[in-house]
């Protein structure tokens, strides 16, 4: 399946999976799709992208006003119901606050995957 997310869904997914709790293989299975979707050193500075620990996890911080283009990505049906699961389980959700990147996101692998 194809998605084509914007730098903040490739961020908040990344850190979504990051903090998924699961036995070794599975760690290993999830690592390969926030390693691709993962912002370069460019891609980085275009957004003025900082990292901080906070609480033993990582947050990323960016310039609001800025964004970058939008990118497809083919997933395996492996990892999009990896992503499914981790969409489904985080209860950490704020409502107004994850609408802007959650909404779309849900929209593209929900309905879509229903008109396949």
């Amino acid at each position: 399946m194809k998605l084509t997310l914007d730098h903040t869904q490739r961020l908040n997914l990344q850190a979504l999976l990051g903090a998924q709790r699961a036995d070794v293989g599975s760690i290993r299975a999830i690592w390969s799709i926030p390693d691709r979707i993962a912002l370069d050193g460019d891609e980085d500075k275009a957004l003025e992208l900082k990292r901080d620990i906070v609480a033993g996890q990582e947050r990323a911080v960016w310039n609001p006003a800025l964004s970058l283009r939008s990118k497809e990505y083919e997933f395996k049906d492996a990892e999009i119901a990896r992503i499914k699961a981790a969409l489904q389980t985080w209860d950490s959700y704020g409502v107004a606050a994850d609408r802007g990147w959650l909404e779309p996101l849900i929209t593209m692998l929900y309905l879509a995957a229903a008109h396949e």
